[in-house]
């Protein structure tokens, strides 16, 4: 499964700029059906432990500060692909991503 950090509650939103900030996360599967849910998690850690129970194996987005990004690298079952730093819709990050369009963070 594949999250996206988003900026709003819809469907082709905005990639939210940071990770742990991000108020909404696009849950995408192999189908690229898309679920939205809301982030109610209190930082950047938390979030990533949301994203490890939910069974994500790919994170795209665009900022992240390295507490969620060193926890990312020690339980290593999520891969992070950068998405750039200009603004994106969702739809187009899984396009770049169908691509393999993105940049892998390691």
């Amino acid at each position: 499964m594949i999250a996206v950090p988003l900026k709003l509650n819809r469907e082709n939103s905005p990639v939210a700029p940071l990770f742990g900030k991000a108020k909404w996360f696009a849950f995408v599967d192999e189908d690229r059906n898309i679920t939205i849910e809301k982030n109610d998690k209190d930082g950047g850690s938390k979030v990533v432990d949301w994203l490890l129970n939910k069974g994500v194996s790919v994170l795209i987005m665009q900022r992240m500060s390295f507490p969620p990004y060193q926890k990312i690298q020690e339980g290593g079952k999520i891969t992070i692909l950068y998405v750039g730093k200009d603004r994106i819709l969702l739809n187009d990050a899984l396009d770049k991503y169908e691509n393999e369009d993105l940049i892998l963070v390691d």
